[in-house]
């Protein structure tokens, strides 16, 4: 790990936290009908190792304002982890957008299970119909950005 990829790194966290806590964008941004903008922002782990850790370290920065204390960030950040890691793996393809879908809407609706005793699979309907909202539009956006332009801005996938 270098200067360059801690550098990636912190600055997918901050925009992560900073689109999941702004004014306005944080009113649907916990609970059981969940739509964050940030969550598009998952995409660029498809091609960026940086935004794996970036992105869980940004989600337990924007899970601090959760009700769900701080269960929900570590909680949030693992499940974070565990989307993006897979979608690394997957790489850039269009089908890599449902992990997060699958991913939050089983593991956010445990957690809202447990800790709020809300009904599972309501809640795991809810906060997966949030996800795949933003995957749809902001994370489909990014994709075809990322697809087009992403060799420019050196998003591409290294050879292992």
């Amino acid at each position: 790990m270098n200067s360059r990829f801690v550098a990636r790194a912190a600055i997918y966290a901050a925009l992560y936290a900073a689109l999941t806590l702004a004014p306005g964008l944080n009113a649907l941004a916990y609970g059981q009908v969940q739509f964050r903008l940030s969550e598009a922002l998952l995409v660029f782990a498809c091609v960026d190792p940086a935004a794996v850790v970036g992105l869980a370290v940004g989600t337990a920065l924007g899970n601090v304002n959760s009700s769900l204390g701080p269960a929900d960030v570590l909680f949030g950040a693992l499940l974070t982890l565990v989307a993006t890691l897979l979608m690394y793996r997957i790489g850039l393809h269009w089908w890599a957008l449902a992990v997060p879908v699958l991913v939050n809407g089983l593991g956010v609706a445990a957690e809202l299970a447990l800790l709020q005793h809300l009904p599972y699979w309501v809640s795991a309907a809810w906060v997966a119909t949030g996800e795949a909202a933003v995957m749809a539009t902001g994370g489909a956006a990014l994709f075809m950005i990322v697809k087009r332009y992403g060799d420019s801005f050196g998003l591409r996938r290294t050879a292992a």
